[in-house]
Parts: C-alpha cells; structure tokens; sequence
C-alpha cells in the first residue's frame, strides 16, 4: 500500500471529507486529492497538522501502525457518535431538551458506516418521546440522524425543528406548506406554513437501524 493509499485510509478512519481534511491541514481540495493519487508527497507542515486531528503519521510514512492502535483494532474497525440527552416528539409536539453536550458515544462499524456513506462526525443519536410513529419508531427508541442531510425528500423521516418544539416525522412537502406525517394513524397531519413559519430547520434525516450497525 502506499503513502497515499495509506493516508485516504487515515483520513477516513477519522470520518473527514476531502475538503474538510484540507482545510484542517491548512491546504486545498487539489491538493489533498493529489496526496491521496501519490501525485506529490505531502510536506512536514502538513503531516503536523493532520497529526493534531489523529492521524496516525508513522502508519502514514513507513506503514507500521502506532503500538496504542496496533494493540487495538477498535479504532480501525469502529467509529464513535455522540448520544444526546435530547428527546424529540413522535407525539403532538411536546419536546424534551436535556442537556447540549453529548452523554457519551455509541460504537459504529466503520464498514457500515462506509456502505451507506455516512462520516461519524455527521452524526448525532437523540431519543424518540411519544407513540405516534409505531411501529416504526417506538417511545424512547434512540435515533441515528443524519445532520447534514437536510435536503426533504417526501416519504423519508427527519428531525424537524419549529421555534423550541422538535418532531421526528415523515415530511411531504405540499406548495407553500411542510406536512409532518405520523405512522401511528391515530395521530392527524401537522401543518407548517413555510411562509409565516420563519423558524423552521431540518436537523437532519433519520438512518433507520440495521443489522451489524452498532458494536
């Protein structure tokens, strides 16, 4: 395996894009991506930098991994997210804000992670309050949400924000109006007017669990 080859596997074994991994490093997308093909060999600086963030720089030059990660291979095989004490309603609206900072971390495969294309880093785990999406989504269940990806797609679930209340539903998007659906058919459509709503954010899409997805 090369240098490049070696320090892709670094750089996604940290969860960073191309761009992002740059940017820490103090360098540019081209330049990154230049690395990575054994283009041009990156410079001390720029070993340095990518040190500070975790990258195993031995393992990088000469192949042999760090002895605090050779003795483990945790680190190569999962990644961690941060688990909030934060509950979003999959009820009428009610919501539960604990506190900002993350609880602890839950173990992901990285191979997992790799396949459907996400980055630990994009990731948070809140909790489901409320009935209204069973059978998918149960109270209390904890949630995988995708935080970049915030782009609505209709049938798909997420996490909606509107002033201080949270909701965990499916989304439509009709004209003017954001439906939030619920699975329980007990529970009727929400209704968000986009336009006199100013204060509506996606938090992210809900990642449904699979098999081989937590440690």
């Amino acid at each position: 395996m090369t240098i490049g080859a070696r320090l892709k596997e670094e750089r996604e074994r940290l969860g960073y894009t191309q761009p992002v991994f740059a940017e820490l490093a103090g360098t540019t997308k081209k330049s990154q991506i230049d690395y990575e093909k054994d283009l041009t060999q990156p410079k001390a600086g720029y070993l340095a930098a990518i040190a500070e963030v975790g990258a195993d720089i031995g393992y990088i030059v000469t192949g042999n991994k760090s002895p605090q990660l050779q003795n483990s291979d945790f680190a190569y095989e999962f990644d961690l997210v941060n688990v909030y004490d934060v509950s979003v309603s999959a009820g009428d609206g009610a919501v539960c804000l604990g506190e900002t900072e993350p609880t602890s971390r839950l173990a992901f495969r990285k191979d997992w992670l790799a396949r459907h294309g996400l980055y630990a880093k994009d990731l948070v785990i809140v909790y489901a309050k409320g009935d209204s999406m069973e059978p998918t989504i149960h109270d209390k269940e904890p949630l995988l949400i995708n935080t970049i990806d915030k782009e609505l797609t209709d049938g798909f679930i997420y996490v909606v924000r509107n002033h201080e209340n949270f909701w965990v539903k499916r989304v439509q998007r009709q004209f003017n109006e954001l439906l939030l659906l619920s699975d329980n058919e007990k529970y009727l459509p929400m209704k968000l007017d986009l336009n006199e709503a100013t204060d509506i954010e996606i938090i992210g899409r809900w990642i449904p669990p699979s098999r081989g997805t937590f440690y």
